[in-house]
């Protein structure tokens, strides 16, 4: 009966599949699961709750961090700097004899639909062709520039908002690490598809050795999914503005690029499928198909973020989850606290706090502490400092801490925001200044006799 109810008592289909731990493990809640002394459990029963908390955190983050829509700005960032990247893998490919491969593999693509083909290619052949006349510098250079960092921005904000990261990269980091991508990218690619031919032309030439060519497929078979997990790992781990464990990403890594892979399989038979309504769609048919793909393609990009972020935070997602419905006063005793610790570790000539460091210190969560930390620097209580690359950041207090006593700090902290609201609605009533004065003279006013 305790598993029915419980049973009935979840409405979320996704931690419908794992209740039966519920009743193993003698859960009572959700709620629960957080403050279960793992230790008392077998290895596999640990297991099996790790993995549901796990669950808990990636359904309840997806829903709270509104990735669907993330997802949806992506597509559109993807299908705006589609061409522009493609340029930029077509000029250097060709560069250096790949860009017959190159086409090749994208006309396999989209087999289907020649017409889309021949459209992109013509797009693509024009941007290089205004290249080198000269006319790409100007508006073309900032259409390019523009696609670009609109397409990383959105993943950057989108990685971001997973991991609570309210700080953005700065201009600077932007602009470096935006274009060191996009111009390392197509490279990759080009080198990528040097070792394919160099590996196809070892089997042509060595025909009769059967050990080599079974080698060499293998390589080309297994290869690809390789590649593609190990994109996603390295997307995980640098493209949000926080420190994140390799170790973290790789299961979640393999997962995204088995999914991935799998959709993109089921996209390029549906297109073949697909290709006997042309007669009533015509060529358009293709277009929402490719958006379609992209979208559940960036959908699982975000689910294996949202992953890393579950393995990486798991211990802490306890705490976070209810950060939200903190009282004022406990949030103010947490923010004495975090200025306690920098002023003592001004004051004794230590190295300056991060967030990191003073989560570790103070034992709170992370993302808790940047919250924090964040406010205190609005309300001019500490100042940033960052290093030479802008990729630390240090908290420091804003003024002499000789000065800054409990008390002050505190008239700080209750002072933060506008005084009052805009003149359209002004407020100079006997009530209402009488209200101000008893607030901090006399608290034991009745309210019906003001």
């Amino acid at each position: 009966m305790a598993s029915t109810s419980l049973y009935n008592e979840v409405q979320n289909p996704a931690y419908r599949t794992t209740v039966f731990y519920y009743e193993k493990m003698k859960l009572h809640s959700i709620n629960h699961i957080w403050n279960v002394d793992e230790s008392r459990f077998s290895s596999w029963k640990r297991w099996n709750l790790r993995m549901l908390k796990r669950t808990i955190i990636i359904v309840e983050s997806f829903n709270k961090n509104n990735l669907s829509s993330y997802a949806s700005a992506l597509t559109y960032s993807t299908l705006l700097a589609a061409v522009p990247v493609l340029a930029i893998v077509f000029a250097i490919a060709r560069g250096f004899g790949f860009g017959t491969m190159i086409e090749e593999r994208i006309r396999e693509s989209l087999q289907a639909n020649p017409e889309i083909t021949d459209t992109i290619m013509n797009f693509v052949d024009s941007y290089l062709q205004h290249t080198q006349g000269g006319v790409f510098i100007g508006v073309g250079l900032i259409i390019l520039l523009y696609t670009v960092v609109s397409l990383t921005t959105n993943i950057e904000k989108a990685f971001n908002t997973i991991w609570q990261v309210r700080t953005p990269r700065n201009v600077y980091r932007r602009i470096t690490d935006y274009i060191s991508v996009f111009v390392l990218l197509p490279i990759a690619v080009v080198i990528t598809m040097g070792i394919r031919l160099f590996l196809m032309t070892i089997t042509n030439v060595f025909p009769d050795y059967q050990i080599v060519s079974n080698t060499v497929e293998s390589i080309l078979r297994i290869s690809p999914p390789i590649l593609i997990c190990f994109a996603f790992s390295l997307l995980y781990t640098f493209m949000p503005n926080t420190e994140v464990k390799f170790r973290h990403t790789i299961f979640p890594a393999i997962l995204a690029g088995i999914a991935f892979q799998l959709v993109e399989y089921i996209y390029m038979h549906y297109q073949l499928k697909l290709s006997s309504y042309n007669a009533i769609y015509g060529s358009f048919a293709a277009i929402p198909m490719f958006m379609l793909w992209a979208n559940i393609s960036w959908s699982i990009c975000l689910i294996g973020a949202q992953m890393c972020y579950a393995n990486q935070r798991m211990e802490d997602y306890a705490f976070e989850r209810n950060s939200r419905d903190l009282s004022r006063r406990y949030k103010d005793s947490l923010s004495l606290l975090l200025m306690c610790r920098i002023c003592k570790k001004f004051a004794q000539g230590g190295t300056a706090f991060t967030v990191k460091s003073l989560s570790s210190d103070t034992r709170l969560p992370q993302t808790l502490v940047s919250i924090l930390l964040d406010e205190l620097v609005n309300m001019q209580l500490l100042v940033e400092t960052h290093n030479e690359k802008g990729t630390i950041t240090k908290y420091l207090p804003a003024f002499d801490i000789h000065r800054m006593t409990i008390s002050m700090v505190m008239k700080q902290i209750d002072s933060y925001g506008a005084d009052h609201l805009s003149r359209s609605w002004q407020i100079s009533t006997e009530e209402w200044e009488k209200l101000r004065h008893y607030r901090i003279s006399n608290g034991n006013k009745l309210l019906i006799e003001v």
